[in-house]
């Protein structure tokens, strides 16, 4: 059976603004399928955006802030809005802990090559929804 990414799905990446930011943007915006990425550099906004927008995917990286808030804002939006898939992109274990406890979908050491990358987000986005 062929997965095929859901229509216009919307994506959201928390994280600081620079370099990082911009090229998980332009990655995300290569797959045709998306149809927007927003950008937020808080946990709040982060609320927000997810509230108004029920994105497909969200990108959380654990550089944004402390790490406790980060991991209390993953565990909000996975118990509020479980169809939303959500990546951690973070710098060591006790990040990985974290975000594992948090429930996020999918928790990735940065520095992962993007190629991996875009092939977990394409899996996660081609998911049916629950």
């Amino acid at each position: 059976m062929i997965r095929m990414i859901k229509p216009e799905a919307i994506t959201l990446i928390v994280a600081k603004p620079g370099q990082f930011r911009e090229g998980l943007q332009a990655m995300l915006t290569s797959i045709p399928q998306i149809k927007q990425v927003s950008q937020v550099d808080d946990a709040s906004s982060a609320l927000r955006m997810v509230a108004q927008h029920s994105p497909a995917l969200v990108l959380l990286d654990f550089d944004l802030s402390s790490s406790d808030i980060l991991a209390v804002t993953l565990k909000q939006i996975k118990a509020t809005w479980p169809q939303s898939h959500c990546i951690a992109l973070v710098h060591n274990e006790q990040e990985y802990q974290l975000a594992k406890a948090a429930e996020a979908d999918v928790v990735l050491m940065k520095g992962v090559p993007a190629t991996q990358l875009l092939a977990i987000v394409k899996e996660l986005l081609s998911r049916p929804e629950t």
